[in-house]
């Protein structure tokens, strides 16, 4: 039987006793057991995300075939895949000899000059090209032999397989292509769990690092392994002393010579784990076979000594007085007396503080003039105070010149009063009278009449004790010049370039060790080895650093006040009168006419040879071409007899226009031709110089 319940409308229209009337939703409570959402409600709009295990193979295979079509089937991967194989193996093929080719190459060229060095550099550029011809040979044989293998069961495949296997062998290199040209096949597939740090263990008789070091018998031991590796023969090492700085340690070649060692030198830092050009080298004069090598590990020039404070005028020109500090902890001492001296250091080199510690020196010296002359900068500006003569900048160059003929006149002079003063061989400096010391910066900019007159006081002014302190940043032929080179006993040198060793040092000193082109300037406001320089002469025979100890601007100008004050020596009268000079009107000094090049060199040779009578065309194109040589040496494949030729044309065609009057043509005299000086006197437009 079926119960009807009439709807809630309904049960209230009819009459029905009260019992049995049912409650309306409205008049139940609101029961809920879920808090009300409060905030925005964002329907999902994405796919339903499921884990790969529960995809239908239906749907993985859609997927499937949706990723070949947006990739094309895969052909670009494939294509890339065997570029990227291709290029393994060309890289494989090459195994980076090449560059290390290119690099001995480079070693090659850097040592020109240095025959022992180059020779070495030569034979390392031949082992490396045979090097690379074996290792050529077998990675063809290798490929040869896989491709062999490779061919050979492919081949069988084909023939002995039907359709389904061409088939398999087709998809299966389709496949290898795609594998190795898929996206990110190049990236390693390392984890990080050595924090970016993977080392190799050492095999059992490789190099180590000499800070490993902690004995003699260590550091002797880890020299050995290094030299070993780089196929060095020897035959015994001796540790000798640990410095700060690192150490010193004698090796005995068994074979070979001192210059093999020194070209592997960059080689050798590496298994030694030294810092760049921190191995120097230096062969031992009494023992051929010997070199000690120095292995520096930090800087020994930490604890620099300061200049010291001396009363004013308390040094004499033949004391020795602390100038720079050497590596292995010496104290360097140098006197100045009849010596002439060269510092040459490239831009950032530290020139500039070598030549204000040596002018701090010389106005401390009770019995020495110092002339200072610069003609591309301020000079020594902190010491002028102290300075007897100073003439700077370019624009002064007339005064530069006039200052110079002045002091070779009183070099020529003293020469005469050495009986007279009862001096001896030597003039010997003393308050009254003084050594004359002039220190010229930036010497290639001077003009080519000045250069005539440095090298002429060169020549003549060491027994005078008129003596010439130069700097320049570089040391090349057309800059310096033989004739330079050869007459300064003294010579210091900074970090500069390997062509400045043999134009200063002389050829295979690099192989002895001199080696400031491994020295490196300042850069910015790391001052890198600014100041440090090897020192030849003066007492110091060794290839080893020294470092000039610096001094401030504003100690500079105390020092130079109070020995202003003490009162600093002057030229001495007798001098003055006998050569007909006085330095007291130089600003009246007008600048001459400017005089063409070939005038100019051909009045300048004269000068420099302190006027003789009469010099031959030879005598005359020796200093023009060593002078100027960017002009008016040989050029390539000239002989030097055209080369010649070829300046005297141009001397005698100049002549003719600007001074046509005089008689260009050569004069024959007993043993020569040439010019005679007062023709070049007249060419030039001076009156010629009074004999004697």
């Amino acid at each position: 039987m079926a119960i009807h319940t009439p709807s809630a409308d309904t049960q209230n229209d009819l009459d029905v006793p009260e019992f049995m009337r049912t409650e309306t939703a409205s008049d139940r409570p609101n029961l809920s057991l879920v808090k009300p959402i409060e905030g925005a409600v964002v329907e999902h709009q994405g796919e339903t995300l499921r884990p790969a295990w529960i995809e239908s193979g239906k749907e993985l295979a859609a997927r499937a075939r949706e990723h070949a079509a947006e990739n094309r089937l895969y052909i670009g991967w494939s294509v890339r895949g065997y570029r990227t194989l291709g290029r393994r193996w060309l890289e494989a093929r090459r195994d980076g000899h090449p560059q290390m080719i290119q690099s001995a190459k480079a070693e090659r060229e850097a040592a020109a000059s240095d025959t022992a060095a180059e020779t070495a550099a030569h034979e390392l550029v031949q082992k490396r090209r045979a090097e690379y011809r074996l290792h050529r040979r077998w990675h063809w044989i290798k490929t040869g032999g896989w491709a062999a293998a490779g061919t050979t069961g492919l081949t069988t495949a084909v023939v002995v397989g039907g359709g389904w296997v061409d088939v398999l062998l087709a998809v299966g290199t389709y496949a290898v292509g795609t594998w190795h040209g898929r996206p990110g096949a190049e990236a390693a597939p390392f984890t990080d769990s050595t924090s970016g740090l993977i080392a190799i263990e050492p095999a059992e008789d490789d190099p180590f690092p000499i800070a490993d070091a902690n004995t003699r018998d260590e550091a002797a031991e880890c020299v050995r392994r290094a030299l070993v590796s780089e196929g060095i023969n020897v035959a015994a090492i001796e540790a000798g002393r640990r410095y700060p700085w690192g150490w010193e340690i004698t090796v005995r070649l068994k074979k070979g010579t001192p210059a093999d060692l020194i070209a592997k030198a960059p080689e050798l830092e590496t298994p030694l784990d030294l810092p760049t050009d921190g191995l120097l080298c230096q062969p031992m004069r009494q023992k051929r076979a010997q070199v000690v090598l120095r292995l520096v590990e930090s800087d020994p020039f930490e604890d620099m000594p300061a200049l010291p404070t001396r009363k004013p005028n308390s040094l004499a020109m033949r004391d020795k007085a602390l100038v720079a500090k050497r590596m292995d902890g010496q104290h360097t001492m140098l006197t100045f007396l009849g010596q002439h001296f060269i510092v040459i250091a490239s831009s950032g080199g530290g020139k500039s503080v070598t030549f204000r510690t040596i002018g701090d020196t010389l106005t401390d010296c009770e019995d020495v003039i110092v002339v200072d002359l610069d003609p591309g900068g301020n000079g020594l500006e902190p010491l002028a105070a102290a300075v007897g003569v100073r003439v700077v900048g370019a624009d002064q160059m007339h005064i530069i010149e006039a200052v110079l003929e002045k002091l070779l006149k009183i070099a020529k002079a003293r020469a005469m009063l050495l009986g007279k003063l009862g001096m001896g061989d030597n003039w010997i400096p003393s308050p009254r009278y003084p050594a004359i010391v002039t220190l010229i910066d930036e010497y290639p900019q001077l003009s080519q009449r000045a250069k005539a007159l440095v090298v002429a006081i060169l020549r003549v002014g060491r027994k005078s004790r008129v003596q010439v302190g130069l700097a320049a940043q570089e040391a090349t032929k057309d800059s310096i010049g033989a004739a330079i080179a050869d007459s300064i006993a003294l010579k210091i040198v900074g970090p500069s370039r390997h062509q400045d060793i043999v134009q200063v040092f002389g050829a295979g000193a690099g192989a002895n060790g001199w080696r400031p082109d491994r020295l490196h300037p300042a850069e910015g406001l790391d001052p890198a080895d600014a100041g440090k320089a090897y020192i030849m002469g003066g007492g110091s025979t060794d290839p080893l650093i020294h470092k000039f100890i610096p001094t401030t601007y504003e100690e500079g100008k105390q020092r130079a006040a109070a020995r202003a004050a003490a009162g600093r020596p002057w030229f001495d009268a007798e001098s003055l009168d006998l050569a007909g000079v006085d330095f007291d009107a130089l600003d009246a000094v007008q600048p001459r006419a400017q005089l063409p090049e070939v005038v100019e060199l051909a009045r300048a040779a004269f000068t420099a040879a302190e006027d003789p009578a009469r010099m031959t065309t030879e005598e005359l194109y020796e200093y023009v071409a060593d002078a100027a040589p960017e002009n008016w040496a040989p050029r390539e494949d000239e002989e030097v007899e055209a080369a010649r030729r070829r300046y005297l044309k141009e001397l005698r065609e100049t002549a003719a226009v600007i001074a046509p009057k005089v008689d260009m043509k050569t004069k024959q005299w007993l043993g020569g031709r040439g010019y005679y000086l007062t023709t070049i006197t007249e060419l030039a437009g001076e009156e010629a110089p009074e004999e004697g």
